[in-house]
């Protein structure tokens, strides 16, 4: 049976090869039960597979041009509150070299100023005391906020999205804002009006616990009143949005929103577990479950709306858990595995990119403290996915690999990352055929960080196994054609 699976299992490589050609996965026609026996420098250090458990092979093979999905914008970015951001920013005139190698590290994504901050932020300047209830709780920007930001983005190259404030809906306040956006971009800017506006209280109707008739369409037509009016603030900057939080509640709304504001991009969040309504589900293995993990496609049909505007879309906002995640589940390992898988669903849905929120609780993917940074488990995925889909690259689901998740990537410069995912509590063999480096990263619940080897071939072969729960990378790096009238390499 195991023989006859893999024999109808999709099969990549059909296409001739040709010099320098992009490497894809092929399931091959045979798998047999072995032991799981490492094969190649430092295999034995991956995580082991039992040895009565059948071995998979998969052959890195060219994968057919023009089949797959393309990453047309960094897969993963950043979405920050602006408390957060003001602290790691520092006393000094620029901010701490350490938050520049990390945005670096983690290859320049794009970083949005939002959150719940977002809507309660004034412009410096802009309070001169606590005249109510609402004002005595905003939070103020220090006056040099925008330079000290500016000089950051200027060293780490990340593009920027600003949120505005629509709850106070001061047009005064999102020209301030708007402003010094401008002042701190040096490499993109974008705006948002306001933060999850589907949850703004309604005048009139907060004591009823029940929805009314028309709820959906007045909150709407609130909130495009707000927007409406601070709209002209940005002038023809680009605008995300509506950055909805449980996009569900204006299904029929949506399309009318993008409409009347003009975006540029649909952006909504999305949180898999909730530490406020359900914390029971708040656990390791609920957030490695396959629900968690393909949240993302619950929302296809958000994708389609914006495809039907001619726009994008992203997950503006993401993280484990909401109401600022639980200790012990968002900083663990698992939350890694759980980044890979929910990324990779999201792409897989249409959506082109996923940001993930820091909120100086327990799922931020890292932290500053005073020069330094200190990392959590979940910032090794987001570095890892950014290196493993690279902007230009296609990947592709495959199907046929015994009990593991397969996705290949085309890379743009030629090269192959597959992407294993095992959701099984044993560990999964599998054998790699491959005539070069093959270069192996993976990320466990029972431990943290990103192991890497660069495994060589025993005969075409390398054996490794998948951890538990957990996904590994195997990638080759393009073959470079010898320039013309080169000579010979000596053996």
């Amino acid at each position: 049976m195991l023989g006859l699976a893999l024999g109808l299992a999709l099969c990549l490589s059909a296409a001739p090869r040709a010099a320098g050609p992009a490497e894809a996965l092929a399931t091959g026609p045979h798998a047999r039960s072995r032991a799981a026996q490492p094969a190649g420098a430092g295999a034995g250090r991956l995580a082991r597979a039992s040895a009565s458990q059948p071995t998979s092979e998969i052959t890195l093979a060219p994968i057919p041009a023009g089949a797959g999905i393309g990453v047309t914008m960094a897969p993963v970015g950043l979405s920050i509150e602006y408390p957060v951001m003001d602290a790691d920013l520092g006393a000094e005139a620029c901010p701490p070299a350490a938050l520049i190698a990390e945005l670096q590290r983690l290859g320049s994504p794009p970083v949005e100023l939002a959150g719940v901050s977002q809507d309660m932020t004034a412009p410096a300047g802009a309070l001169t005391g606590p005249t109510s209830w609402e004002t005595g709780t905003l939070f103020s920007l220090p006056a040099a906020f925008w330079s000290q930001l500016h000089c950051l983005l200027s060293a780490s190259k990340d593009a920027l999205t600003v949120g505005l404030n629509a709850r106070t809906g001061n047009l005064a306040w999102a020209a301030q804002m708007v402003a010094g956006a401008h002042s701190a971009a040096s490499n993109g800017l974008s705006f948002s009006l306001g933060n999850e506006p589907d949850r703004y209280p309604l005048p009139n109707y907060s004591s009823l616990d029940k929805p009314f008739p028309g709820q959906q369409e007045a909150a709407a037509n609130l909130y495009l009143q707000l927007a409406s009016y601070l709209r002209p603030a940005i002038g023809g900057e680009p605008l995300i949005g509506p950055e909805l939080s449980r996009p569900a509640t204006w299904f029929g709304e949506l399309p009318r929103i993008l409409a009347t504001l003009h975006e540029q991009t649909v952006g909504v969040h999305i949180y898999p577990l909730t530490d406020c309504v359900s914390p029971r589900a708040v656990t390791i293995g609920g957030l490695l479950s396959s629900s968690a993990a393909d949240s993302p496609s619950r929302l296809a049909w958000v994708v389609a709306d914006a495809r039907a505007a001619g726009l994008p879309a992203i997950v503006s906002e993401a993280n484990s858990v909401s109401c600022g995640g639980r200790q012990g589940v968002s900083d663990s390992p698992a939350a890694a595995v759980w980044a890979v898988r929910f990324v990779l669903s999201a792409l897989k849905t249409g959506f082109g990119e996923v940001r993930f929120h820091f909120s100086g609780n327990s799922y931020d993917p890292f932290l500053v403290r005073g020069n330094a940074v200190l990392t959590r488990p979940i910032e090794s995925a987001l570095v890892a996915l950014n290196q493993w889909l690279p902007v230009g690259s296609v990947l592709k689901t495959v199907r046929g690999v015994r009990e593991l998740g397969a996705t290949a990537v085309r890379t743009p410069v030629g090269g192959v990352t597959v992407i294993l995912d095992n959701e099984r509590a044993q560990a999964r063999s599998v054998v790699l055929h491959s005539s070069r480096v093959v270069q192996v990263a993976s990320l466990s619940p029972a431990r943290a960080g990103l192991r890497t080897l660069n495994l060589s071939p025993t005969g075409g072969r390398i054996r490794v196994s998948v951890p538990a729960n957990g996904v590994l990378a195997a990638s080759v790096a393009p073959v470079v054609p010898a320039p013309a009238g080169a000579a010979p390499a000596s053996p």
